[in-house]
C-alpha cells in the first residue's frame, strides 16, 4: 500500500517535470516552422510590395520571434523554480535570457533596416553596431548551448540542441557576410529553420534527468 501510495504521489512531479521542456520544444518547434514559412514568402514573393504577400510576412516573422523569445524562459527557469535545462548555472540562465533579447531586438532591426528603412544608407557604424549585435546573439546561444550539454539536465540528442542551433546559426552569418550567391545565402536560411524544428521536437520530446 505505500509503496502504490508513494508512486501516486510522485507522479505530478514527473509530470511537471517533463512540462516545461515539451513547452520549450514546442515554442521552438512552432518558431521554427513560422520562420520557414515566412523565408519561403521572403524569397518566393515581393513581400515588399504585394501586400497580401507582406501581411502574411509579417505576421508569420513576428510571430516566430515571440515563439522563440517564449521559449528561453522554460529553458533557463524550467517550470519557475530556476531549473531548467541549465540546470542551477546562472551564467547558463543569463545566456539563455540574454540570447532571447538579443534575438527579438535582431529581429527587429531586420525588419526596420529591410521594409520600414528600405532606401536609407546604412553607415560605417550602423554596419559595425548590426555585426556586434548579432555577434553577441551567437556568442550567448553558444554559450548558453554548452552550459545545456554540460548540465545534462536534458538527455539524449536534445541535449546537444541548441548548441547545434548555435554552429548552424555561425555558419548563416558567415554565409550571408562572405557569399554573394543568393542560392547558397537561401539554402542557409533554410538550413537554420529547418534545425530550429528538429531542435524543437528533440526537446519537447526528451526525458529529463536531475538538475545538477
Amino acid at each position: 500500500m505505500s509503496a502504490t501510495v508513494t508512486a501516486v504521489r510522485s507522479s505530478p512531479e514527473s509530470v511537471s517535470g517533463r512540462a516545461w521542456p515539451r513547452g520549450a520544444g514546442i515554442l521552438i518547434l512552432t518558431g521554427g516552422v513560422l520562420l520557414t514559412a515566412a523565408t519561403a514568402l521572403e524569397v518566393g514573393t515581393d513581400v515588399s510590395s504585394e501586400p497580401g504577400p507582406a501581411a502574411a510576412f509579417w505576421v508569420l516573422f513576428l510571430a516566430s520571434t515571440l515563439a522563440h523569445v517564449a521559449a528561453m524562459f522554460p529553458l533557463a527557469l524550467g517550470r519557475g523554480d530556476g531549473q531548467g535545462a541549465v540546470g542551477p548555472s546562472v551564467v547558463g540562465k543569463i545566456a539563455l535570457l540574454g540570447f532571447g533579447a538579443f534575438f527579438l531586438a535582431n529581429q527587429s532591426l531586420y525588419l526596420l533596416a529591410a521594409y520600414l528603412l528600405p532606401t536609407a544608407e546604412p553607415t560605417d557604424g550602423a554596419m559595425a553596431f548590426l555585426f556586434g549585435m548579432s555577434a553577441v546573439q551567437g556568442v550567448l546561444l553558444l554559450v548558453g548551448g554548452i552550459v545545456i550539454a554540460r548540465a545534462r539536465v536534458l538527455t539524449g540528442p536534445a541535449r546537444w540542441a541548441m548548441l547545434v542551433l548555435a554552429i548552424i546559426g555561425f555558419a548563416l552569418g558567415a554565409v550571408i557576410n562572405a557569399s554573394s550567391i543568393e542560392a547558397l545565402t537561401n539554402t542557409m536560411y533554410f538550413v537554420s529553420t529547418g534545425a530550429q524544428i528538429i531542435a524543437g521536437l528533440l526537446i519537447a520530446r526528451t526525458a529529463v534527468a536531475a538538475a545538477k
